[in-house]
Parts: structure tokens; C-alpha cells; sequence
């Protein structure tokens, strides 16, 4: 059973990103609270399930592949449904999705080739950020033109993209050494 618990937690971030989905469009009471609540403890299950399946040592591939697709389905998703209450700018989220679908498509390119794609901790830092950008956004929805949570917001952003690039160009770097030889 314990080597199933990674990917139950998943499992659990996507089944926690359609109900933030179906909750942005309910109203009720302290909606954005909730929204809250469920993003924070669906970033959590990202941290927690991999932390568990190395520490377990049951590290699968399965995992590996939907881990990052759900991390993604999950922010894609945010951007998405945040994009209409003008916090940042729309280009800010086109620019992260591009980068998104750029690295995959670098990475999926060199894994059917049979090359070793390494995590990037700057990837792993802009994921932080946007998950920080996106908490911060919430919270701002929450308490709305609180000045502080603004600039946060900016800030986090400039963060995350200033990653997304960067790790970009360390993926592009890698794929092109890999084509040149």
C-alpha cells in the first residue's frame, strides 16, 4: 500500500484542481477562501508526494510523468480562471504557458531519443513562484486592492518568469549540445 500513496496524492492534486475549477464558478460566502484552501493543500500534495516516494524509495515513472503533468494542468488551469480578474497583465500568463509547452516539447524530443533530461532547479524554483504568484493572487481576490499583496504579486510574477526563462534556456542549451553531437 505504501507505494501507492505518491501517486493517491497525485491523483488528489487533480481531483482538487477540478473542484477549484467548479468552485470559481459557484458563488457562495468566502468563495475565494476556499479557492484558497483547496490550492494550498494541492500545492502541498505536489511537495508531499514527492518527498514520500523518495524517501520510500518507490519512485515510478508513472509518477514522474504525472507529478509534472498535473503541476502543470494545475497552473495552466489557475492562469486560466485568474486571467479575467485583471490582477496581472494576460501576457504575463501567455509567457509562462509558452515556456511551458517550449521546455516540453525540448524535453519529450530528447527523452524519445533516449537522452537523460535532469530536473533544473531553476524549473523547480519557477514552479515555486508561480505557485507563490498564484497563492498571492488568491489572496488578493480575498482583499481586494490591499496595496502590500499587490506588489507581492508583481514581484512573485517578475520571479517566475525570470525562472521560466532562464531554466528555458538551460533546457534549449541542453538540446541543442544534444543535436550538435
Amino acid at each position: 500500500m505504501k507505494k501507492h500513496i505518491p501517486n493517491i496524492l497525485t491523483f488528489l492534486r487533480a481531483g482538487l484542481t477540478v473542484l477549484i475549477v467548479v468552485l470559481f464558478f459557484l458563488e457562495f460566502p468566502n468563495k475565494f477562501v476556499w479557492i484558497f484552501g483547496f490550492f494550498v493543500l494541492a500545492t502541498f500534495t505536489d511537495f508531499l508526494d514527492g518527498f514520500l516516494a523518495r524517501r520510500w524509495k518507490v519512485v515510478s515513472t508513472f509518477g514522474k510523468v504525472f507529478d509534472s503533468l498535473f503541476d502543470k494542468i494545475l497552473t495552466l488551469v489557475m492562469y486560466m480562471l485568474l486571467i479575467p480578474y485583471d490582477i496581472v497583465h494576460a501576457g504575463v500568463f501567455v509567457a509562462l504557458l509558452f515556456r511551458d509547452v517550449f521546455v516540453d516539447g525540448l524535453k519529450n524530443y530528447l527523452l524519445s531519443k533516449g537522452a537523460a533530461v535532469s530536473p533544473k532547479v531553476t524549473g523547480k524554483l519557477k514552479f515555486i513562484f508561480q505557485v507563490i504568484m498564484i497563492a498571492l493572487m488568491i489572496a488578493f481576490l480575498i482583499y481586494p486592492g490591499n496595496v502590500i499583496l499587490y506588489y507581492c504579486v508583481v514581484v512573485a510574477a517578475s520571479l517566475a518568469l525570470s525562472f521560466a526563462y532562464y531554466s528555458g534556456f538551460l533546457y534549449t542549451r541542453d538540446f541543442y549540445r544534444y543535436t550538435k553531437s
